[in-house]
């Protein structure tokens, strides 16, 4: 039996900050091997080591929502699957004739600690302001309120678009194009 349910998991970036060229893994696989592998921590360094390296010479974000807690740290950074997290929103999204956003995650881990991942469920945000606005979004607190505060947050969502769920990944401040960005996904 397995200790973690990992519905979701996203590792990439934007190339060069460009809000219509991203580069981003789905990784949920992978971490569920490691998570459940016999004699696992449940500590995770998020990193190319680990998930490969879906952009070379550029920072990369990681998100994920396991056994229904939502996780978000920088390239690099060691999360505890078993402390912190932040819980779902309530609420359902609603949906756009041609995005449906199926998970988004905006968060941080306190002053990098791995135990005091502090991360919010932006799932439904994130649908209603594709709904309003169109496909253009700024990853900020602006946006997604700030669940971490003083801490550089990071953004991942899976998309789907035109019947196609797409990966995207990136930090605090960025923008993404959902409906017109050019995405490399693995």
């Amino acid at each position: 039996m397995s200790d973690f349910d990992v519905s979701y998991a996203v590792y990439g970036g934007l190339h060069d900050g460009n809000q219509k060229i991203v580069y981003a893994f789905d990784v949920a696989s992978v971490l569920s091997s490691v998570l459940n592998a016999p004699g696992a921590t449940g500590i995770v360094q998020c990193g190319n080591k680990i998930f490969g390296d879906p952009l070379l010479d550029y920072q990369k974000h990681f998100g994920a929502l396991v056994n229904n807690r939502y996780f978000a740290c920088e390239e690099g950074q060691t999360i505890d699957f078993y402390h912190g997290g932040g819980a779902p929103a309530s609420g359902q999204a609603g949906t756009s004739s041609n995005l449906v956003v199926k998970f988004a995650v905006y968060g941080a881990l306190d002053e990098g600690d791995e135990s005091f991942a502090q991360a919010f469920d932006v799932t439904a945000r994130l649908q209603a302001i594709v709904n309003a606005i169109g496909g253009v979004v700024a990853c900020d607190n602006a946006s997604f309120g700030d669940p971490s505060v003083e801490n550089k947050k990071h953004f991942a969502a899976v998309v789907n678009r035109g019947g196609t769920d797409f990966y995207f990944a990136c930090e605090e401040g960025q923008a993404i194009d959902f409906a017109n960005a050019w995405v490399v996904n693995q």
